[in-house]
């Protein structure tokens, strides 16, 4: 049963407010990834260009629901779970209710979990299923538990759900293996039926989308090697270099929190601690990225290692034998949150009042997206906007926002988006925006011919839109974007 002290519910009840209301109150546009991931939501595949399905199936139900506040708490609801995922592991390992929750504080010091995590995406889903799955790891490999079927297919959930989120949620499984090696369970879990029923479990619920991979010639994996590409650059910037920026990288985030552990060390033996095997679960996915880049010379993109510090705190609290009385940790905590919070607030609630050029969450993206939209239907006696062309970004902020939740075309490639055609486009026109300068009087007016060479030659019957002239939203010196605006007439039958 899932019994959860006061501290720990009060750390997730203002977790969830402050995350959600705050960054609601200081934007006019959600992020690039979370609108991207709404766009992708409004075609409903088993797969889209770049990930798994689950992100935009999940980002599309939250944004229907609630808006823009709906996916900042939705961001905020991934970071809880998981938290409460960590506490029932350091109980599982008899930490006391108070350390427990000390190792949960612990998220508000990481960076992934908090500033950042703002922006929710594949790497904010699939926290809870890291936290859960490790959970569900460690109580069916425990001899003598009742349960241990039930969780060996809770496992197989956690990486199926994970797989269907990102591909690197497999990983999970590094640092469960390294722990269940630290703790002498790996020949056992190895020998166990179990894992093999996890394996089915999970294998079962992806398939569909591996199906649909076969389908589209495993794009989401061409996406995933070209990002980690380093062929150009020397072997000793591969094998060297790239290894050293994903350490200081990694270093410099997780810092806060060494810094917490150091300071608040203790040199009394703790009487609860059943912690062997904590270190395998907080440093085995860490260190097995950057094994990987040494020895393969791929670039880690940072935010790939997102869930893999979640157990830090119940390695440090126990490691470093935080006491149970200890304030520092709460202290710290609290301060490295605010400081989270204060820096949306200044970032993007102030930017208005001291930036010269808007931040992406500066966007007006409701009032865009209604022009556009006002556009189309004055153009075409009010047929339905169903399709859009434009960048992941200018046009998911049209499939995001306006009311008929258009399909994209992304980049005008239809490889990247192998829900359209040309022949639907061809028949149920489409709306083209895109960006032409964030200062509308600076001069620069790049046209429809120099952004989409081809489009011309696909659909001859293009016709060129006035510019869109929009305010950005508070801005101190009335500074306003230009955008370009184009259609493709609809069929008339």
């Amino acid at each position: 049963m899932l019994s959860l002290p006061r501290p720990l519910l009060i750390w997730g009840a203002l977790h969830l407010l402050l995350w959600s209301l705050i960054p609601a109150l200081s934007t006019t546009c959600l992020p690039l990834d979370t609108v991207e991931a709404i766009m992708w939501g409004n075609a409903w595949e088993w797969g889209y260009d770049k990930h798994p399905p689950l992100s935009a199936w999940v980002a599309k139900f939250f944004f229907e629901i609630g808006r823009d506040l709906g996916l900042y708490f939705l961001s905020a609801l991934c970071v809880v779970i998981a938290g409460f995922g960590i506490y029932r592991i350091a109980r599982l390992h008899h930490l006391s209710p108070a350390r427990a929750t000390m190792a949960v504080l612990v998220l508000e010091l990481i960076y992934y979990y908090q500033y950042i995590s703002i922006e929710f995406n594949v790497n904010i889903l699939q926290l809870p299923f890291w936290a859960w799955g490790w959970y569900c790891g460690i109580r069916a490999a425990r001899p003598h538990d009742r349960t241990q079927w039930l969780h060996w297919l809770g496992l197989g959930l956690c990486i199926g759900l994970g797989a269907l989120t990102k591909y690197l949620a497999v990983w999970l499984l590094i640092p469960l293996f390294a722990y269940w090696l630290r703790r002498g369970q790996l020949i056992q879990v190895l020998k166990s039926p179990g894992l093999y029923l996890a394996a089915l479990t999970s294998a079962l619920l992806f398939l569909p989308h591996l199906l649909w991979m076969h389908e589209h010639e495993y794009m989401t994996l061409t996406y995933g090697m070209k990002r980690a590409d380093g062929e150009s650059a020397s072997f000793l910037t591969r094998h060297l270099w790239y290894p050293v920026e994903y350490i200081l990288s990694q270093g410099g985030i997780l810092i806060p929190a060494l810094i917490v552990f150091f300071c608040g060390r203790s040199t009394e033996q703790s009487s609860d601690d059943d912690t062997k095997g904590l270190d395998g679960l907080a440093w085995g996915g860490l260190l097995f990225l950057g094994a990987l880049s040494l020895l393969f010379g791929i670039r880690p993109v940072t935010m790939w290692a997102s869930p893999m510090p979640l157990a830090l705190g119940l390695w440090g609290v126990s490691a470093f034998r935080i006491p149970e009385q200890s304030k520092s940790a709460q202290r710290s905590a609290l301060i490295m949150g605010s400081l989270g919070l204060l820096a949306i607030i200044i970032v993007y609630g102030l930017a208005p009042f001291y930036k010269g050029k808007p931040e992406k969450l500066n966007y007006p993206g409701q009032t865009l997206a209604s022009l556009a939209e006002q556009a189309w239907y004055n153009q075409t006696n009010h047929a339905p906007l169903q399709y859009v062309i434009g960048k992941e970004w200018e046009g998911a902020i049209v499939a995001t926002y306006a009311k008929e939740r258009p399909k994209l075309m992304i980049r005008a490639n239809l490889e990247r988006s192998p829900y359209l055609t040309d022949e639907l486009v061809q028949q149920h026109g489409a709306l083209i925006i895109w960006e032409k300068s964030r200062k509308a009087h600076d001069g620069r007016n790049p046209g429809l011919a120099k952004r989409y060479p081809d489009l011309q030659k696909r659909f001859p019957h293009i016709k060129v839109l006035d510019d869109l002239i929009i305010d950005w939203p508070h801005w101190k010196d009335g500074l306003q974007g230009r955008f370009g605006l184009a259609l493709i007439p609809p069929h008339q039958n």
